[in-house]
């Protein structure tokens, strides 16, 4: 049986193994910031800013009104 080496738990283990003596890397960590990127980035093809908001809120982004403003900004900027 061959290892596929794009299996993600394969590359998981290669990407911890090149980075001993280095600062350590968090797979789960990594994974989650690419997941909330991901969904970033949709939401910043939503049409209406309403919609926007919503997103950003259901990601748990907007919880600080000054956090918000700057998300605004750069949504209301990729148009």
């Amino acid at each position: 049986m061959i290892d596929d080496p794009k299996d993600p738990d394969i590359q998981d283990v290669m990407r911890e193994e090149k980075s001993r003596g280095k600062r350590r890397v968090d797979s789960d960590a990594l994974r989650r910031r690419q997941d909330l990127l991901k969904k970033f980035r949709e939401a910043l093809t939503l049409r209406t800013e309403r919609e926007f908001v919503d997103a950003i809120r259901e990601m748990k982004l907007a919880e600080n009104p000054e956090k918000l403003r700057e998300l605004l900004k750069i949504w209301r900027a990729s148009f």
